[in-house]
């Protein structure tokens, strides 16, 4: 549920009883929005419209992502999601952020006032967000905003159709990458969805997609750029590519790293920032990639990093290759704690 007030939080509420009351709602999704943040994205839109079912209702977010524009042409034709906004709403909600920096260039200036602004979200906590939001919706040890977002159909007695389910169970799938980033209750969430109606058959196949030409060139570019940095027995690696850079850290991971890290700057004025290791680094080392290395890169490259132990990334307008030499500088000397110094 939303947090519960305290002696400094008088003006905090009850979250059905906020959206009761919002008669014009915006829901964003942080750029490049994913499977996770866009069925969010759709079914909070479904969440809102039957506990105020007068109430009108806009959703955008900086671009979307091809696999999450096959995900909405399978389940959702006809939901369109903008990349800009209207300037009058009762509420913000953020969804599967809590960084307004990680909106993008066109929306990262229109979230409103903390009180009249809602951030559902999984990531770690960022130190903006109690700036950001009075009313919050942050659980970092589940696995995808869709899995908080389907608890909270339950949780506010709203009946979820067939359409909202598959949409839940195709983001919760994809942020879960088919279960490996699960716990005992995010398989609850799933066999929940699929009592819905959701056809877990069909959300798996709309999770299929080969990655387009500029896709598979960013990746063979960053495996011919990369850099290895041994520590002990961990092999950690950095790279550059324009554009792709969560897709690079991937293929990297598949090549045998314990760690990547990818910068890109896909235009003059952003600079780009994707980690991701495997699950065996980050169980034995303890280090968080969103809270240990993206969330203190912010500051170096203008902008505002996070995210979780296993996938974080950053966004910003300078310094990339610094940032990129102050990531190895940040996980070594987390490493030398446990482990000690390594080349």
């Amino acid at each position: 549920m939303a947090r519960e007030a305290t002696d400094g939080d008088e003006d905090v509420i009850p979250l059905k009883d906020l959206l009761a009351r919002s008669n014009r709602l915006l829901v964003l999704g942080h750029q490049n929005a994913d499977p996770d943040a866009v069925c969010s994205m759709i079914a909070f839109r479904s969440l809102y419209q039957y506990i105020n079912p007068n109430g009108n209702v806009d959703m955008a977010a900086d671009d979307v992502s091809r696999l999450a524009s096959q995900v909405l042409d399978t389940f959702s034709q006809g939901w369109s999601i903008s990349d800009t906004a209207a300037d009058e709403y009762d509420l913000c909600v953020l969804l599967d952020t809590n960084s307004a920096f990680q909106l993008g260039e066109k929306l990262q200036t229109v979230p409103y006032p903390p009180e009249n602004t809602l951030v559902v979200d999984h990531h770690e906590h960022n130190p903006e967000i109690d700036d950001l939001a009075l009313h919050t919706v942050v659980q970092p040890d589940r696995s995808s905003t869709c899995e908080i977002v389907a608890n909270l159909f339950d949780e506010l007695d709203v009946p979820m159709t067939p359409a909202t389910a598959n949409l839940l169970l195709a983001g919760l799938l994809f942020d879960t990458r088919r279960f490996f980033y699960a716990d005992p209750g995010t398989f609850k969430v799933a066999l929940d969805l699929i009592d819905a109606g959701a056809d877990y058959k069909a959300c798996v196949h709309s999770l299929v997609i080969r990655p387009d030409r500029s896709e598979r060139i960013a990746r063979l570019t960053a495996a011919s750029r990369l850099k290895i940095h041994l520590m002990g027995d961990w092999i950690v690696v950095t790279s550059r590519v324009r554009a792709f850079e969560a897709s690079a850290c991937r293929a990297i991971l598949d090549l045998g790293a314990d760690v990547a890290i990818v910068g890109g700057k896909p235009t003059k004025s952003l600079v780009r920032l994707s980690a991701r290791s495997t699950r065996e680094f980050s169980e034995a080392t303890g280090l968080n990639l969103g809270t240990d290395v993206m969330e203190p890169l912010g500051s170096l490259i203008d902008g505002s990093g996070g995210g979780h132990a296993n996938a974080a990334g950053a966004n910003g307008t300078r310094n990339l290759s610094e940032a990129l030499d102050k990531s190895v500088d940040l996980i070594r000397n987390v490493l030398q704690g446990s482990m000690g110094d390594g080349n």
